[in-house]
C-alpha cells in the first residue's frame, strides 16, 4: 500500500510541475503469485496415463493396500498432519491430477523439473523415492484411495 502512494504522489507531483509533458506512466505492481495449490498440470518429459479415479469401494481398498506395501505409510499421513513428507488426506482436492500422477510416478523427475516439487522438497528436505509404481496395475487404485480421503 505504501508503495501505491508513492507511485501515485510522485505521478502527480511530475504532472504539476510540467503541464505541457504528458506524465510518465504508472509502473505495474507485482501481482501476487498463484498458490501453490493452483499450480496448473505439470509439464513432463514422460507419459502420463490418462483414467478416469475409480470411486468403488474395492478399489479404494486396493489403493489402501498398495500405499502401506510401497511404503508410503512410512512418510506419510492420511489426516493427522506432516510426517516425513505431506499429509496426504484430500490431496487430489488440492493438487493437479496429472500434477498427482506425476509425482507417485516420477518423484525423481519432478523434483528437478517441477516448481511445486522443488518447492515441497525445500519445505520437507527430504526427496519422495521413486517407488517404480506401475502406471496402469497401480496408479489408477492409489488415486482412488487418495481421492477417497476428500470426505
Amino acid at each position: 500500500m505504501k508503495h501505491l502512494i508513492a507511485v501515485l504522489v510522485a505521478a502527480l507531483s511530475l504532472t504539476a510541475c510540467n503541464d505541457k509533458k504528458e506524465p510518465a506512466p504508472l509502473p505495474e505492481l507485482d501481482k501476487p503469485a498463484a498458490p501453490a495449490a493452483e499450480a496448473g498440470p505439470a509439464k513432463t518429459a514422460f507419459e502420463v496415463p490418462d483414467f478416469v479415479v475409480s470411486t468403488a469401494a474395492e478399489d479404494i481398498k486396493k489403493g489402501e493396500a498398495l500405499f502401506a506395501a510401497k511404503g508410503c505409510v512410512a512418510c506419510h499421513k492420511i489426516g493427522g498432519g506432516k510426517l516425513v513428507g505431506p499429509d496426504l488426506k484430500g490431496v487430489t482436492a488440492r493438487r493437479d491430477e496429472k500434477w498427482l500422477k506425476s509425482m507417485i510416478l516420477r518423484p525423481d523427475v519432478m523434483v528437478k523439473e517441477d516448481d511445486l516439487a522443488k518447492k515441497l522438497l525445500g519445505e520437507y528436505f527430504v526427496p519422495m523415492p521413486n517407488q517404480n509404481v506401475d502406471p496402469k496395475a497401480e496408479l489408477p487404485f492409489l488415486l482412488s484411495y487418495l481421492k477417497s480421503t476428500e470426505k
